[in-house]
């Protein structure tokens, strides 16, 4: 194919003339900002838990080829699905987190929010755990908590475990969820800066 510039802004193809194409973009995720924080937290619903996992699997490499070379210091991911078997495929990353001591590292939090089966029998949380009132254990070893997360108490937890530090948080999943978790964000960056100079980062891609 053969064009020729006319006139700075039209082509000719064959003694025809074509438009100017213009093209916007592309956009970079807003997850890309993830480790330019020394601690971040993962907020996920259901699929939106896949940028999630990329960022976790990063973290397991970099962990591998070095591990003082890793910038983020305390990842959280809070992850609420609807049905039990969603977990299966998320199983090996979590096995490989843990096997290669990333636990300290690296806290993943769960909220069943779909039926729990009745095989399995929710149990009151462990004392001083401010993620969640109510457990269960799940098919792939691990436990879940019964219900929606409470974000007002995340970010408060969250917050008063790192003073003096800027909190990337980074959400994927429907924009009603998204409404809630930017409010709450919002709340606790006001009060938290002012309290304890700690400010929360929010960034966003919805579904």
């Amino acid at each position: 194919m053969e064009l020729s510039q006319m006139g700075g802004d039209m082509y000719t193809r064959a003694g025809t003339s074509l438009p100017t194409i213009f093209i916007d973009g592309p956009y970079s995720s807003p997850s890309e900002h993830f480790f330019d924080y020394k601690v971040g937290v993962l907020i996920a619903a259901g699929i939106g838990v896949t940028p999630a996992a990329s960022i976790l699997r990063s973290i397991y490499f970099q962990w591998l080829q070095s591990r003082d070379s890793l910038q983020v210091k305390k990842v959280y991911l809070f992850w609420a699905y609807r049905d039990m078997h969603t977990l299966e495929w998320f199983k090996d990353l979590l096995i490989a987190l843990s096997e290669e001591g990333l636990g300290a590292v690296v806290e993943i939090h769960t909220y069943l929010t779909g039926k729990v089966p009745d095989s399995c029998s929710p149990q009151p949380s462990p004392v001083g755990d401010s993620f969640g009132d109510m457990v269960v254990s799940t098919p792939i070893g691990t436990t879940s908590y019964v219900g929606r997360p409470d974000f007002d108490c995340i970010f408060e937890a969250v917050g008063a475990l790192h003073p003096d530090t800027r909190i990337g948080t980074f959400f994927c999943g429907p924009k009603p969820m998204q409404r809630i978790v930017r409010r709450q964000a919002h709340k606790w960056n006001g009060r938290l800066k002012r309290e304890t100079s700690t400010y929360i980062d929010f960034y966003s891609e919805k579904f």
